[in-house]
């Protein structure tokens, strides 16, 4: 980064902590090259990203590029299919909680009970990431072996204890992102005066 702005470029920021990741749609995990597929493939084929059916275009043409990016072979085409349907069913579990009797019952809770309970949807968001990246960066065979040891072998103990580790460390980054957002809201108030 040091280099490129050297010679006046712009280059991206670095990529974000993968443990910070809690929802498939965060965009900071490599940056580069999700600002140029945002720009010209999901962005330009969701145009507003309300209509579901343009979503789901623009989310299969975007992994498409990336498993040709990646090199086209079993794992690559397991964990984009797996990721694209990870984007789409948060897209609409997030729609369909937008849906009136569930907006109006969320919007009479506190912000507390609210973050606690989408904690507990992105603890198990979570764990689909960690498994599809599992998938990417080591093999099938050692994804199944992961899985079976959390949800068979140690199933009640180990499965819950981590759903639960998971679950605080998910709090824990949606109220650090809220901290942020105030102050972000405060430093731009602070520009506007």
């Amino acid at each position: 980064n040091t280099i490129a702005r050297l010679d006046h470029l712009d280059p991206p920021q670095p990529p974000k902590c993968i443990t910070m990741l809690y929802v498939f749609a965060e965009t900071h995990f490599d940056r580069g090259i999700n600002d140029w597929l945002c720009k010209y493939v999901y962005d330009y084929i969701g145009k507003d990203h309300d209509n579901i059916l343009k979503e789901l275009m623009a989310t299969i043409s975007t992994f498409l590029i990336t498993t040709l990016w990646l090199g086209p072979c079993e794992i690559v085409y397991i964990w984009s299919i797996f990721n694209c349907f990870g984007l789409n069913f948060e897209l609409w579990v997030q729609q369909f909680f937008q849906l009136k009797p569930f907006a109006d019952k969320e919007a009479n809770m506190s912000e507390a009970t609210s973050r606690r309970i989408r904690s507990i949807f992105g603890a198990a968001n979570f764990w689909a990431i960690v498994f599809y990246n599992i998938l990417a960066l080591n093999s099938l065979e050692f994804a199944l072996l992961v899985a079976k040891r959390i949800f068979l072998t140690g199933f009640p103990f180990s499965t819950f204890s981590i759903w639960f580790i998971t679950y605080c460390g998910v709090q824990l980054i949606k109220e650090r992102e809220r901290i942020l957002a105030i102050r972000e809201e405060e430093k731009d108030k602070e520009k506007a005066e």
